[in-house]
């Protein structure tokens, strides 16, 4: 669509001929003192241009005519009344048609230029219209991914919260009395050893379960936070893998909405495996920095690292969990890096948004807990 140009108003019509007639003037004048042995009549072209620019283009065709008589007033050459009435009639023509044709032109210039900030200025309202929607397209998948992420850590809670009502309590009465049964059995019979050996594996399953209750939803994480939960998953990962975890803190500690420090939990709990299932890691730092923003989490390695591009990549290992934890980090408003190399060990940092209102306890300086 063809932007539309509105004239030029009469305020802008008075003041370009206010300033084209000054210009008309002043080379009149000059014209008259130099008489028509020198033409300087070229130059009320100047005039009659700031005039069309300023008021369009009534008040330049007036000038034309203005400059136009001067001209024939104090420039005509007196060669000219010698010539015959056909030259005399082209000569005349040609400085009549000069000065509006320069009218025309500037105003077409300045029609351009005003039609080229009209298409820009349509363009950025439709491009502001488009930011206006993605946002809002955005913003409404940040919402869905919160409430998912809300409604996940909600059954995780649940399941972790009936498991250890009931699995675990069911356990722990099985092996009481299953110890019953072995103190009053002879420790020398053959229902002695049977018996301690369910009391074993017993003690396995309430272990599993135990372990199964803290991977779904650690209590301590809504009561300690996740510092201390971290800690607590390093020493039991340094129980089963004897992988070396290293967890520290810095800053001023938020308290996270719990959704939100569950999935980073989680998060971390996966990229600390894969650092040990993948890259074959033996030690493992893990780093919350506390930030005005919200929350980064960096997890080192020294593992054997990887091709970050080849990771990745549609076609690369999407085992490793990435994919997924940068998608809900990103529709969280967080952002996941990746920092490796081959034999170069692996540097993952995830950054999460979190309100700054919700600061639990003092500055914390950075403290080390070494497994």
């Amino acid at each position: 669509m063809k932007p539309s140009l509105h004239p030029p108003t009469w305020q802008q019509q008075a003041l370009g001929f206010a300033v084209g007639m000054l210009g008309v003037l002043c080379i009149a004048g000059l014209d008259k003192i130099t008489g028509p042995n020198i033409h300087i009549g070229v130059l009320y072209w100047v005039p009659v241009g700031i005039a069309a620019w300023l008021g369009g283009r009534v008040p330049s065709y007036v000038l034309a005519i203005m400059a136009i008589a001067f001209w024939y007033q104090f420039s005509f050459p007196p060669a000219d009344h010698l010539l015959p009435l056909n030259l005399k009639i082209w000569n005349v023509a040609v400085r009549v048609i000069y000065y509006p044709a320069v009218a025309e032109m500037v105003i077409y210039v300045r029609n351009t230029e005003r039609r080229l900030e009209r298409l820009v200025a349509n363009r950025t309202a439709e491009l502001r219209l488009e930011i206006a929607e993605r946002e809002r397209a955005q913003a409404g998948q940040s919402k869905l991914a919160a409430q998912v992420s809300d409604a996940e850590d909600a059954e995780r809670r649940r399941l972790a919260y009936d498991i250890h009502d009931a699995l675990s309590q069911m356990l722990g009465v099985i092996k009481l009395n299953l110890e019953t049964a072995v103190a009053e059995s002879p420790t020398d019979s053959q229902q002695y050893a049977r018996l301690s050996d369910v009391v074993n594996v017993v003690n396995d399953l309430i272990r599993q379960t135990r372990d199964l209750t803290f991977d779904l939803h650690p209590a301590m994480l809504e009561d300690l936070g996740l510092v201390p939960t971290l800690r607590q998953f390093a020493d039991e990962f340094h129980r089963r893998t004897l992988a070396e975890v290293t967890v520290s803190e810095a800053g001023e500690t938020l308290k996270l909405p719990s959704a939100l420090a569950s999935y980073l939990f989680r998060s971390t709990k996966e990229l600390v495996s894969n650092s040990v299932r993948h890259g074959n890691a033996a030690e493992i730092l893990i780093t919350v920095h506390w930030l005005d923003e919200g929350v980064r989490i960096v997890v080192d390695d020294d593992g054997k690292g990887f091709d970050p591009q080849a990771v990745q990549a549609s076609t690369g290992r999407r085992g490793l969990g990435l994919a997924g934890i940068q998608e809900r980090l990103t529709f969280l408003g967080g952002l996941l890096r990746l920092e490796s190399q081959p034999g170069q060990g692996t540097r993952v940092i995830m950054d999460a948004p979190a309100p700054r209102q919700q600061v639990a306890s003092a500055a914390v300086a950075p403290v080390a807990s070494v497994h």
